[in-house]
């Protein structure tokens, strides 16, 4: 299992993908696309391509510390916006008997790094970041970038972001904006 080649950093290759993808869809309204990464010593660990592969990945991750890399592009009528998050993610040292129950399930073969923060198996020790962003799509980035193509979801999206720095900073431009509009 090899790395994808890339002469750009992971931030750049998940803003590309995520780009890449929205492009498929121009002309149908406001589209949403995002692409997540697990990156370890400069290593990308993709989505596995079989049991033997998602096994693999989980033992290289187990115990480690890697770097979830999530980009994500809004095309909107009239321009493209990208950005990304990063979370740093310390795995538990889990069991082999709990990997192989967990590969069993199904669960990590659509997943990049082979694994959910979010499943059952509960991989993640500890992180340092969003944790929506590990999940596969960081809310409070994907927020700001509606807001800047004109669009203004209701701030109760936050709630799912407790634990995310970026909550703050957007709790304050909410009630900022929310104030201005009130005096006018």
């Amino acid at each position: 299992m090899e790395p994808p080649p890339f002469s750009s950093s992971p931030a750049q290759l998940a803003e590309r993908m995520a780009v890449s993808k929205v492009l498929h869809f121009r002309g149908r309204g406001i589209v949403v696309s995002a692409d997540t990464l697990v990156v370890r010593e400069g290593r990308i660990y993709p989505k596995p391509r079989d049991e033997e592969e998602a096994v693999s990945i989980l033992r290289e991750l187990r115990g480690g510390t890697h770097v979830v890399v999530t980009g994500v592009a809004v095309l909107g009528p009239d321009r493209l916006l990208v950005s990304s998050d990063q979370t740093v993610v310390v795995m538990r040292d889990y069991s082999e008997e709990e990997i192989c129950s967990y590969v069993r399930s199904g669960k990590p073969m659509d997943k990049a790094g082979a694994y959910g923060i979010q499943d059952a198996f509960s991989p993640v020790g500890t992180f340092e970041g969003c944790y929506q962003n590990v999940v596969g799509l960081p809310l409070c980035t994907l927020l700001g970038l509606l807001r800047e193509v004109g669009l203004h979801p209701t701030p109760s999206i936050l709630l799912e972001c407790s634990t995310c720095p970026k909550v703050r900073e957007l709790k304050l431009e909410s009630s900022l904006n929310s104030s201005a509009r009130q005096r006018k």
